[in-house]
C-alpha cells in the first residue's frame, strides 16, 4: 500500500492511560488524516526521551505540524514545529529549544520504532 506522505498532516492528540491485567501503561495517539498510530514507550530504555516526548505533547507542541521528511520503505520525520509554517524552507530545523542527553541502548531500529532525530553531538537531540 503506497501513501502520498507529503501532505500527511500529523496531530497530536492525547497520550492516554489503559489499564493492562498486570500494569497500567501510557501510550501516545497520533491521528493523521491516513488514521491514527499508537505509539508505546520504552522508558526502562530511553527515559529521558520518554519525558521529553510526553512533556512536548501534553503541551500541545506537535499539534498540527506535518511529516516534514518521507522516504519511502525507510522512514518519516516529523515533529518541527516550523511545519506548521508555509515557508517550507526552514522545515526540519526547528525545535523546542532545548535538547536533551543520548540514551543509547539495545532496541534495534526495526520497523515501526520511533527514534529523536539529532545532530553529530549525541547529546544534541
Amino acid at each position: 500500500m503506497k501513501f502520498l506522505f507529503r501532505s500527511l498532516v500529523v496531530v497530536f492528540l492525547s497520550v492516554i492511560l489503559f489499564s493492562a491485567t498486570v500494569s497500567a501503561k501510557e501510550i501516545a495517539i497520533i491521528e493523521t488524516n491516513f488514521g491514527k498510530i499508537e505509539v508505546e514507550f520504552f522508558e526502562d530504555k530511553a527515559p529521558g526521551h520518554v519525558k521529553n516526548f510526553k512533556d512536548l505533547a501534553k503541551k500541545g507542541f506537535y499539534d498540527g505540524v506535518t511529516f516534514h521528511r518521507v522516504i519511502p520503505g525507510f522512514m518519516v520525520q516529523g515533529g518541527d514545529p516550523n511545519t506548521k509554517s508555509d515557508d517550507r524552507s526552514t522545515h526540519g530545523q526547528g525545535g523546542p529549544g532545548h535538547t536533551i542527553k543520548a540514551e543509547f541502548n539495545d532496541e534495534t531500529h526495526a520497523r515501526g520504532i520511533i527514534s529523536m532525530a539529532r545532530a553529530q553531538d549525541p547529546d544534541s537531540a
